[in-house]
């Protein structure tokens, strides 16, 4: 998928906006606060960062279509082991991880989020927005981008059934060149009125002025175009074009 986020391989600074978590299936932000749905999914990104005493290390490696990641137990095999920290299991951590992002826009307010994350869940529900991404993309072409809402999957694991983060699609909206232009305002010739008498032009001022003083009503901002639901003969593999 294209981003609408650009990065730098070198120096890159992953993390954009508010951090986003998802812990057994609940979504906040860094400070503890729930997220609006919904929000606009404009950017996923695959990347691998080296992490010691909590922190990611300089050095993130981006995945781009010209320069794939490398493999991360080769990375990890250059490290010794004894230098591996404990993870939350006990176990030694290998300190090369694969992360997933998502990046998010408010649609109301602008504000950017961020969601990364190297867990078993993430994977799925990056993957899975990607898979949607890629068909829309076959069907619409590539300036669309889902609205999504936060939510969350049952996921078995070795420790039991857990809650994992989903990218649940409302609606897919459509981002033209021409979506953000003003239409030209056409201009016709029009007949000169007679001039109104004196009493009428006094009412037609009073209502000027009361019309002014009132507050212009709020109007609601769509953003981008909505896409239609794909004809059935849309959704045949045969007729699919890549």
């Amino acid at each position: 998928m294209r981003s609408v986020i650009q990065h730098e391989v070198h120096g890159v600074q992953v993390i954009q906006g508010v951090l986003l978590k998802c812990v057994d299936g609940r979504w906040e932000d860094r400070d503890g606060l729930t997220p609006p749905d919904p929000l606009l999914a404009v950017g996923l990104l695959k990347c691998l960062q080296c992490w010691r005493d909590g922190q990611p290390q300089p050095g993130t490696i981006v995945e781009r279509p010209d320069a794939p990641l490398p493999h991360v137990d080769e990375l990890n095999s250059q490290i010794p082991k004894k230098q591996w920290e404990k993870g939350l299991n006990g176990e030694p951590r290998p300190p090369w991880q694969k992360q997933y992002v998502v990046y998010l826009i408010n649609p109301d307010t602008g504000d950017l989020w961020t969601f990364i994350n190297s867990t078993t869940g993430a994977r799925i529900a990056y993957d899975r927005l990607q898979d949607k991404f890629k068909w829309m993309s076959a069907l619409r072409g590539h300036n669309v981008v889902p609205a999504v809402k936060l939510d969350s999957r049952p996921m078995k694991t070795k420790f039991g059934q857990k809650m994992r983060p989903e990218f649940t699609v409302i609606e897919w909206r459509e981002f033209s060149p021409e979506a953000g232009t003003v239409p030209q305002i056409e201009h016709h010739k029009i007949d000169q009125a007679p001039e109104p008498p004196p009493e009428q032009k006094l009412e037609q001022k009073a209502e000027h002025v009361e019309q002014k003083t009132k507050p212009a009503p709020k109007k609601k901002v769509t953003i981008g175009k909505k896409i239609k639901e794909p004809a059935l003969k849309e959704e045949l593999k045969d007729e699919v074009r890549f």
